[in-house]
């Protein structure tokens, strides 16, 4: 193996040592502001999940695989609850930013957080009888 080639190797498992190491370096800080962000992103799959199960409870009222009593106790309840993630993930965001984290931005709500969920929900159903007469044609 010629000189250029070792020094060229050695560099390469340096290099692969140092990227592995990188996380043990970092210590508990880089650990905390993970487990903040995988709490933000707890909170944001579980607001989809909400939004998702009012649309399926949607579909299935008007399929008539519901009765209106529980359609609208079940939609109720799951529309609080995404309003309910939604406001705690803007305190979380307004949280941060206060705390000077400068890497999410605030967005102000413009409505309330049950007018963003049902205007999430109209804005599907509009969507899904559009394509509904798509398919028609």
């Amino acid at each position: 193996m010629s000189g250029g080639g070792l020094i060229i190797g050695i560099v390469m498992l340096l290099a692969g040592l140092a990227y592995l190491a990188l996380p043990f370096v970092r210590g508990s800080r880089g650990s905390w502001e993970t487990e903040q962000e995988r709490e933000r992103l707890r909170m944001i799959a579980a607001y989809e999940r909400a939004l998702v199960t009012v649309r399926d409870l949607d579909e299935d009222y008007h399929v008539g695989k519901l009765t209106q009593e529980i359609y609208e106790a079940e939609r109720q309840r799951w529309t609080e609850h995404g309003a309910m993630l939604l406001q705690k993930l803007e305190e979380t965001a307004a949280g941060d930013a206060k705390q000077g984290n400068k890497r999410r931005k605030t967005v102000e709500p413009t409505v309330s957080e049950e007018d963003a969920v049902e205007q999430a929900i109209a804005a599907y159903v509009r969507a899904r009888e559009q394509t509904k007469v798509q398919e028609k044609n």
